[in-house]
Protein backbone atom coordinates (compact mmCIF):
# COMPACT_ATOMS: atom_id res chain seq x y z
CA UNK A 1 0.00 0.00 0.00
CA UNK A 2 2.50 2.32 0.92
CA UNK A 3 4.65 1.84 -2.57
CA UNK A 4 1.62 2.47 -4.25
CA UNK A 5 0.65 5.93 -2.73
CA UNK A 6 4.24 6.38 -3.79
CA UNK A 7 3.61 5.94 -7.41
CA UNK A 8 0.55 7.52 -6.95
CA UNK A 9 2.35 10.47 -5.65
CA UNK A 10 4.98 10.73 -8.13
CA UNK A 11 2.77 10.52 -11.18
CA UNK A 12 0.37 13.56 -9.54
CA UNK A 13 3.81 15.66 -9.48
CA UNK A 14 5.35 14.64 -12.64
CA UNK A 15 1.96 15.84 -13.73
CA UNK A 16 2.09 19.00 -11.60
CA UNK A 17 5.05 19.77 -13.19
CA UNK A 18 4.89 19.17 -17.18
CA UNK A 19 1.69 21.32 -16.68
CA UNK A 20 4.25 24.51 -17.50
CA UNK A 21 6.42 25.57 -20.45
CA UNK A 22 9.76 23.44 -20.65
CA UNK A 23 12.71 25.88 -20.01
CA UNK A 24 15.85 24.95 -22.10
CA UNK A 25 17.53 24.75 -18.61
CA UNK A 26 15.60 22.06 -17.43
CA UNK A 27 16.30 19.95 -20.57
CA UNK A 28 19.35 17.84 -18.43
CA UNK A 29 16.70 17.15 -16.01
CA UNK A 30 13.93 16.32 -18.29
CA UNK A 31 16.73 13.44 -19.79
CA UNK A 32 17.64 12.28 -16.89
CA UNK A 33 13.57 11.23 -15.56
CA UNK A 34 13.06 10.11 -19.27
CA UNK A 35 16.05 7.86 -18.30
CA UNK A 36 14.20 6.47 -15.24
CA UNK A 37 11.02 6.27 -16.56
CA UNK A 38 12.59 3.66 -19.89
CA UNK A 39 9.94 4.11 -22.12
CA UNK A 40 6.82 5.74 -23.51
CA UNK A 41 3.79 4.69 -24.68
CA UNK A 42 2.33 5.97 -27.77
CA UNK A 43 -1.37 5.82 -29.30
CA UNK A 44 -2.05 7.23 -32.97
CA UNK A 45 -3.90 6.40 -35.55
CA UNK A 46 -0.80 5.85 -38.22
CA UNK A 47 -0.97 3.06 -40.73
CA UNK A 48 2.27 3.31 -42.82
CA UNK A 49 5.16 0.33 -42.60
CA UNK A 50 8.01 2.11 -42.60
CA UNK A 51 6.73 3.89 -39.49
CA UNK A 52 9.03 1.71 -36.90
CA UNK A 53 12.04 3.48 -38.92
CA UNK A 54 10.92 6.37 -37.25
CA UNK A 55 10.80 4.93 -33.70
CA UNK A 56 13.97 3.61 -34.62
CA UNK A 57 15.37 7.15 -34.94
CA UNK A 58 13.85 8.40 -31.80
CA UNK A 59 15.42 5.48 -29.82
CA UNK A 60 18.87 6.16 -31.49
CA UNK A 61 18.52 9.13 -30.31
CA UNK A 62 17.56 8.39 -26.96
CA UNK A 63 18.67 4.61 -26.39
CA UNK A 64 17.59 5.13 -22.96
CA UNK A 65 13.71 5.22 -23.65
CA UNK A 66 11.69 2.13 -24.92
CA UNK A 67 8.90 3.61 -27.79
CA UNK A 68 7.73 -0.23 -29.03
CA UNK A 69 6.18 -2.09 -26.24
CA UNK A 70 3.63 1.01 -25.44
CA UNK A 71 3.02 1.37 -28.99
CA UNK A 72 -0.66 0.78 -30.29
CA UNK A 73 -2.10 2.33 -33.86
CA UNK A 74 -5.57 1.79 -34.94
CA UNK A 75 -7.98 3.70 -36.61
CA UNK A 76 -8.79 7.04 -34.44
CA UNK A 77 -12.16 6.30 -33.27
CA UNK A 78 -10.85 2.93 -32.16
CA UNK A 79 -7.82 4.63 -30.53
CA UNK A 80 -10.59 7.30 -28.66
CA UNK A 81 -12.39 4.66 -27.80
CA UNK A 82 -9.53 2.40 -25.96
CA UNK A 83 -8.10 5.70 -24.74
CA UNK A 84 -12.14 6.85 -23.48
CA UNK A 85 -12.36 3.65 -21.38
CA UNK A 86 -8.99 3.79 -20.21
CA UNK A 87 -9.49 7.28 -18.28
CA UNK A 88 -12.82 5.67 -17.29
CA UNK A 89 -10.98 2.77 -15.08
CA UNK A 90 -8.48 5.42 -13.99
CA UNK A 91 -6.17 3.26 -15.64
CA UNK A 92 -4.58 5.19 -18.67
CA UNK A 93 -1.37 3.90 -19.87
CA UNK A 94 -0.58 5.98 -22.78
CA UNK A 95 1.47 9.13 -22.82
CA UNK A 96 1.02 10.79 -26.20
CA UNK A 97 -1.69 10.96 -28.58
CA UNK A 98 -1.68 11.50 -31.84
CA UNK A 99 -5.00 10.85 -34.43
CA UNK A 100 -6.17 12.31 -37.44
CA UNK A 101 -8.62 14.72 -36.55
CA UNK A 102 -9.04 17.72 -34.45
CA UNK A 103 -11.82 17.34 -32.57
CA UNK A 104 -11.00 15.07 -29.96
CA UNK A 105 -8.31 17.14 -28.72
CA UNK A 106 -10.45 20.35 -28.57
CA UNK A 107 -12.70 18.24 -25.99
CA UNK A 108 -9.77 17.00 -24.37
CA UNK A 109 -8.01 20.24 -23.87
CA UNK A 110 -11.60 21.78 -22.10
CA UNK A 111 -11.57 18.67 -20.16
CA UNK A 112 -8.46 19.57 -18.57
CA UNK A 113 -7.24 16.01 -19.84
CA UNK A 114 -3.95 17.35 -21.53
CA UNK A 115 -0.85 18.42 -20.01
CA UNK A 116 0.60 21.75 -21.36
CA UNK A 117 3.27 21.28 -22.49
CA UNK A 118 5.38 24.19 -24.78
CA UNK A 119 7.76 22.11 -27.19
CA UNK A 120 10.74 24.57 -28.03
CA UNK A 121 9.93 23.31 -31.88
CA UNK A 122 6.67 25.16 -31.66
CA UNK A 123 8.52 28.23 -32.50
CA UNK A 124 8.96 27.11 -36.22
CA UNK A 125 5.14 26.13 -36.37
CA UNK A 126 2.57 29.35 -37.06
CA UNK A 127 -0.28 30.09 -34.93
CA UNK A 128 -2.74 28.38 -36.28
CA UNK A 129 -0.94 25.01 -35.93
CA UNK A 130 -1.17 25.21 -32.12
CA UNK A 131 -3.07 25.67 -28.86
CA UNK A 132 -1.94 27.22 -25.69
CA UNK A 133 0.80 24.03 -25.54
CA UNK A 134 -2.04 21.82 -25.46
CA UNK A 135 -1.60 20.29 -29.02
CA UNK A 136 0.25 20.99 -31.87
CA UNK A 137 -0.30 19.73 -35.30
CA UNK A 138 2.46 17.38 -36.38
CA UNK A 139 0.67 16.38 -39.72
CA UNK A 140 -1.77 17.19 -42.02
CA UNK A 141 -3.61 14.24 -44.37
CA UNK A 142 -5.90 15.77 -47.15
CA UNK A 143 -8.86 13.77 -48.57
CA UNK A 144 -8.81 13.13 -52.21
CA UNK A 145 -10.28 10.85 -54.96
CA UNK A 146 -8.31 8.22 -56.77
CA UNK A 147 -8.90 5.82 -59.37
CA UNK A 148 -6.75 3.05 -61.32
CA UNK A 149 -5.75 4.54 -64.81
CA UNK A 150 -6.00 0.67 -65.80
CA UNK A 151 -9.31 0.61 -65.59
CA UNK A 152 -10.84 3.64 -65.82
CA UNK A 153 -9.78 6.06 -68.59
CA UNK A 154 -8.80 9.62 -67.50
CA UNK A 155 -11.46 11.15 -69.42
CA UNK A 156 -13.82 9.48 -67.40
CA UNK A 157 -12.70 10.04 -64.11
CA UNK A 158 -14.16 12.62 -61.63
CA UNK A 159 -12.50 15.54 -61.15
CA UNK A 160 -14.94 17.20 -58.84
CA UNK A 161 -16.51 16.48 -55.54
CA UNK A 162 -19.91 16.57 -57.12
CA UNK A 163 -19.38 13.96 -60.65
CA UNK A 164 -19.09 11.46 -57.75
CA UNK A 165 -22.90 11.80 -58.03
CA UNK A 166 -22.89 10.59 -61.40
CA UNK A 167 -25.24 7.45 -62.10
CA UNK A 168 -22.33 5.47 -63.80
CA UNK A 169 -20.42 5.56 -60.17
CA UNK A 170 -23.47 3.96 -58.67
CA UNK A 171 -24.03 0.84 -57.27
CA UNK A 172 -20.53 -0.08 -55.60
CA UNK A 173 -18.54 1.38 -57.72
CA UNK A 174 -17.30 3.66 -55.30
CA UNK A 175 -15.13 3.26 -52.55
CA UNK A 176 -15.13 4.73 -48.85
CA UNK A 177 -13.50 4.98 -45.34
CA UNK A 178 -15.96 3.95 -42.70
CA UNK A 179 -16.79 6.71 -39.66
CA UNK A 180 -13.67 5.53 -37.37
CA UNK A 181 -11.06 7.01 -40.30
CA UNK A 182 -10.34 10.62 -39.39
CA UNK A 183 -10.29 11.46 -42.72
CA UNK A 184 -13.23 10.28 -43.25
CA UNK A 185 -15.11 11.97 -40.83
CA UNK A 186 -13.48 15.40 -41.81
CA UNK A 187 -14.08 15.00 -45.48
CA UNK A 188 -17.88 14.63 -44.97
CA UNK A 189 -17.66 17.60 -42.72
CA UNK A 190 -16.51 19.69 -45.20
CA UNK A 191 -18.53 18.59 -47.69
CA UNK A 192 -21.76 19.11 -46.26
CA UNK A 193 -20.85 22.66 -45.08
CA UNK A 194 -19.77 23.57 -48.90
CA UNK A 195 -21.74 21.36 -51.13
CA UNK A 196 -24.89 21.33 -48.45
CA UNK A 197 -26.55 18.19 -46.73
CA UNK A 198 -28.49 17.21 -49.94
CA UNK A 199 -24.73 16.35 -51.18
CA UNK A 200 -24.42 13.96 -48.73
CA UNK A 201 -27.42 11.83 -48.79
CA UNK A 202 -27.14 11.38 -52.61
CA UNK A 203 -23.50 10.29 -52.00
CA UNK A 204 -25.19 7.74 -49.67
CA UNK A 205 -27.49 6.89 -52.62
CA UNK A 206 -24.74 5.67 -54.48
CA UNK A 207 -23.99 2.72 -52.33
CA UNK A 208 -20.48 2.89 -51.88
CA UNK A 209 -18.39 0.05 -50.65
CA UNK A 210 -17.09 0.69 -47.00
CA UNK A 211 -13.92 -0.46 -45.63
CA UNK A 212 -11.70 0.60 -42.71
CA UNK A 213 -8.58 1.43 -44.12
CA UNK A 214 -7.51 3.54 -47.47
CA UNK A 215 -4.89 1.05 -48.15
CA UNK A 216 -7.01 -1.49 -48.22
CA UNK A 217 -9.66 1.13 -50.26
CA UNK A 218 -6.19 1.21 -52.41
CA UNK A 219 -6.50 -2.49 -52.85
CA UNK A 220 -9.62 -3.08 -53.95
CA UNK A 221 -9.22 -0.31 -56.88
CA UNK A 222 -5.95 -1.75 -58.29
CA UNK A 223 -7.81 -5.45 -58.28
CA UNK A 224 -10.57 -3.73 -60.20
CA UNK A 225 -13.68 -4.02 -57.28
CA UNK A 226 -14.21 -0.53 -57.67
CA UNK A 227 -13.89 2.52 -60.06
CA UNK A 228 -13.28 4.77 -57.80
CA UNK A 229 -12.17 5.63 -54.36
CA UNK A 230 -14.01 8.49 -52.86
CA UNK A 231 -11.89 8.53 -49.32
CA UNK A 232 -9.12 8.87 -49.70
CA UNK A 233 -5.92 9.79 -47.50
CA UNK A 234 -3.64 11.56 -50.05
CA UNK A 235 -0.70 10.38 -49.34
CA UNK A 236 -1.75 6.75 -49.95
CA UNK A 237 -2.16 7.71 -53.89
CA UNK A 238 1.00 9.28 -54.32
CA UNK A 239 3.12 5.85 -52.69
CA UNK A 240 5.57 4.15 -55.29
CA UNK A 241 3.56 0.69 -55.13
CA UNK A 242 0.11 2.72 -55.88
CA UNK A 243 1.43 4.43 -58.75
CA UNK A 244 3.20 1.43 -60.13
CA UNK A 245 -0.19 -0.66 -60.16
CA UNK A 246 -2.10 2.37 -61.82
CA UNK A 247 -3.39 4.49 -59.34
CA UNK A 248 -4.19 8.20 -59.79
CA UNK A 249 -4.90 10.74 -57.41
CA UNK A 250 -7.29 13.44 -58.00
CA UNK A 251 -7.38 16.84 -56.34
CA UNK A 252 -11.09 17.50 -56.46
CA UNK A 253 -12.08 20.59 -58.09
CA UNK A 254 -13.93 22.36 -55.17
CA UNK A 255 -11.03 21.72 -52.75
CA UNK A 256 -9.26 19.33 -50.69
CA UNK A 257 -11.02 19.02 -46.62
CA UNK A 258 -8.08 18.71 -44.13
CA UNK A 259 -7.66 16.38 -41.49
CA UNK A 260 -5.30 17.73 -39.47
CA UNK A 261 -3.21 15.31 -37.26
CA UNK A 262 -2.36 17.34 -33.87
CA UNK A 263 0.33 15.33 -30.72
CA UNK A 264 -0.23 16.05 -27.52
CA UNK A 265 0.41 14.60 -23.79
CA UNK A 266 -1.96 13.48 -21.80
CA UNK A 267 -1.92 15.29 -18.64
CA UNK A 268 -1.61 11.84 -16.31
CA UNK A 269 1.06 10.79 -18.93
CA UNK A 270 2.50 8.27 -16.65
CA UNK A 271 6.43 8.80 -18.41
CA UNK A 272 5.97 12.40 -19.01
CA UNK A 273 9.27 13.47 -19.65
CA UNK A 274 9.48 10.52 -22.01
CA UNK A 275 6.87 12.15 -23.39
CA UNK A 276 7.98 15.56 -23.65
CA UNK A 277 11.26 14.30 -25.43
CA UNK A 278 9.86 12.05 -28.18
CA UNK A 279 7.01 14.84 -29.06
CA UNK A 280 10.13 17.44 -29.28
CA UNK A 281 11.52 14.89 -31.75
CA UNK A 282 8.18 14.52 -33.69
CA UNK A 283 7.99 18.24 -34.14
CA UNK A 284 12.04 19.13 -34.87
CA UNK A 285 12.85 19.48 -38.48
CA UNK A 286 14.80 16.20 -38.77
CA UNK A 287 11.52 14.26 -36.84
CA UNK A 288 9.26 16.40 -39.46
CA UNK A 289 11.26 15.20 -42.51
CA UNK A 290 11.33 11.95 -41.88
CA UNK A 291 7.81 11.32 -40.08
CA UNK A 292 5.91 13.50 -43.03
CA UNK A 293 7.93 13.51 -46.15
CA UNK A 294 10.07 10.54 -46.21
CA UNK A 295 7.65 7.75 -44.39
CA UNK A 296 4.08 9.50 -44.77
CA UNK A 297 4.58 11.66 -48.19
CA UNK A 298 2.16 14.15 -45.90
CA UNK A 299 1.97 17.96 -45.90
CA UNK A 300 4.01 19.05 -42.52
CA UNK A 301 2.65 22.79 -40.66
CA UNK A 302 6.66 23.51 -39.97
CA UNK A 303 8.04 26.26 -41.78
CA UNK A 304 10.22 25.51 -44.32
CA UNK A 305 9.83 22.02 -44.58
CA UNK A 306 8.51 21.48 -48.66
CA UNK A 307 5.47 19.09 -50.05
CA UNK A 308 7.14 15.52 -51.41
CA UNK A 309 7.72 14.89 -54.38
CA UNK A 310 4.84 15.17 -56.85
CA UNK A 311 1.99 16.69 -54.58
CA UNK A 312 0.63 20.13 -55.39
CA UNK A 313 1.88 22.68 -52.67
CA UNK A 314 -0.61 22.56 -49.83
CA UNK A 315 -1.96 26.47 -50.76
CA UNK A 316 -2.67 25.36 -54.54
CA UNK A 317 -4.92 21.99 -52.98
CA UNK A 318 -7.89 24.97 -52.48
CA UNK A 319 -7.63 22.96 -48.53
CA UNK A 320 -10.81 23.31 -46.78
CA UNK A 321 -10.93 23.10 -42.55
CA UNK A 322 -13.39 23.92 -40.71
CA UNK A 323 -14.33 27.64 -39.27
CA UNK A 324 -17.05 26.83 -36.46
CA UNK A 325 -14.99 24.82 -34.10
CA UNK A 326 -17.96 24.30 -31.85
CA UNK A 327 -20.23 22.62 -34.23
CA UNK A 328 -17.06 20.50 -35.96
CA UNK A 329 -16.52 19.19 -32.22
CA UNK A 330 -20.48 18.15 -31.87
CA UNK A 331 -20.76 17.26 -35.47
CA UNK A 332 -17.46 14.80 -34.41
CA UNK A 333 -19.39 13.19 -31.78
CA UNK A 334 -22.59 12.82 -33.90
CA UNK A 335 -20.27 11.25 -36.45
CA UNK A 336 -20.92 7.47 -36.63
CA UNK A 337 -24.37 7.86 -36.16
CA UNK A 338 -24.42 10.45 -39.21
CA UNK A 339 -22.40 8.23 -41.60
CA UNK A 340 -24.88 5.04 -40.41
CA UNK A 341 -27.63 7.24 -41.14
CA UNK A 342 -25.92 8.28 -44.73
CA UNK A 343 -24.17 5.18 -45.94
CA UNK A 344 -25.19 1.82 -44.02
Amino acid sequence: MIALKRRQWLATTAAASLARPLHADELPGVIEGARKEGKIAFANSISVAGFPRFLDAFTAKYPFIDAKAGLYSAPTGRVLARVEGEMKANALSFDVLHVASLAPYLAMSRQGLLADYVSPETRAYPATARDRGQWTTARIVGVIMAYNKNNLPADQAPKSWADLLQPRFAGRKLVIQDSAAGTCFNQMYMLGKTLGPDFLKRLGAQKPIIVPTTAQLIDLLVRNEALVGATVDHYRAFEPDAMKAGIVGVYPTEGMPLATAPIAIFRNAPHPNAARLFVDFVLSEAGQIMLNTEIFGVYSMRQGIVPPAGQLPLEQTRPMVPTDLADYEKAAANFPETFDTLFR
